[in-house]
């Protein structure tokens, strides 16, 4: 029986998950809450209902066929999502895309096919296929499958991952991965478990791991502002990256856009600002973290 996974969708043509042009495929289910996350439709382990207002128009549709899970009143459609079954009907019906179903279950060949269909953009720009989330290795069957297949179609490799997984998850798609992208998000476990949820220390382990088994490894870290984005975090995030031994990471800068996202889902939305890190931030950020590690490669972006 064909192994399946629970997609949130598939993006082609990918510039900043990997080198070249790239095509990521995002699976939903994370076991963290990181209360920045831009990407809080994967947070479920099911499919869910979006819900879009700058796209409704208020015609009522998704009333007919599923009263009792919509309320229109006025200009304000209301998705009363406890109790909804995902039948996907009031989606059917919806002439404007306002709502819409997010997670399908696809099999391998059924990725491979999407991820075929740019084999000659992955050629000629020395791209290929990054699995991203939510966490991918929590499905990790099926990345496995997935990667050794495209491994030996001689696509590139890579995989997004916050290491918040069971070791064997992470072990089993090692063999067929050329690059692994590692997030770390705090450098202290209470800190850590604040802001994400959970401690670190599984997370820290599993990325002395990866980095152990000589497996190309950028670690990336977001900078949400006063969270982990002064001088002393870099000083702190140093001293971790030396103890796992890591070479090389990647600062991203705040993304303030998703508050829409969490609109759509219906999970509150947290703030840490309308801006973002400054190019003379990142700069001063990226040279602390560079002193305070020998042998780190920083970039940020």
């Amino acid at each position: 029986m064909s192994l399946t996974a629970l997609i949130s969708h598939i993006s082609r043509g990918s510039f900043h998950d990997g080198a070249g042009i790239r095509t990521v495929v995002y699976f939903m289910g994370c076991g963290l809450r990181c209360r920045w996350c831009h990407n809080p439709e994967t947070f479920s382990q099911k499919p869910l209902i979006m819900h879009l207002p700058a796209k409704c128009m208020h015609c009522g549709s998704c009333v007919e066929v599923c009263p009792d899970r919509h309320v229109v009143e006025g200009d304000r459609l209301t998705l009363l999502r406890e109790g909804c079954t995902l039948c996907g009907s009031c989606t059917e019906i919806c002439p404007t895309g306002a709502l819409t179903l997010c997670g399908e279950f696809m099999t391998v060949e059924q990725v491979l096919a999407m991820i075929r269909k740019d084999r000659h953009y992955y050629d000629e720009s020395g791209g290929g296929v990054t699995l991203s989330g939510g966490e991918c290795l929590l499905q990790d069957k099926f990345c496995a499958e997935l990667l050794e297949q495209c491994k030996e179609e001689g696509i590139h490799t890579a995989i997004e991952t916050a290491l918040f997984v069971p070791p064997p998850s992470v072990e089993s798609v090692l063999p067929f991965v050329d690059h692994v992208f590692a997030d770390v998000k705090l450098p202290d476990g209470e800190r850590h478990r604040q802001w994400t949820g959970q401690d670190n220390t599984l997370i820290l382990s599993n990325l002395a791991r990866v980095i152990a088994s000589g497996v190309s490894v950028t670690v990336r870290i977001p900078l949400i502002p006063s969270v982990n984005d002064s001088l002393e975090d870099m000083d702190a995030f140093a001293s971790l990256l030396s103890r796992v031994g890591a070479s090389d990471v990647e600062l991203l800068r705040y993304n303030y856009m998703a508050e829409g996202k969490y609109d759509a889902v219906g999970i509150p939305y947290v703030s840490f600002g309308k801006g973002t890190q400054s190019d003379r931030t990142m700069a001063a950020l990226a040279q602390r973290l560079s002193e305070g590690a020998e042998g780190l490669t920083v970039h940020y972006r």
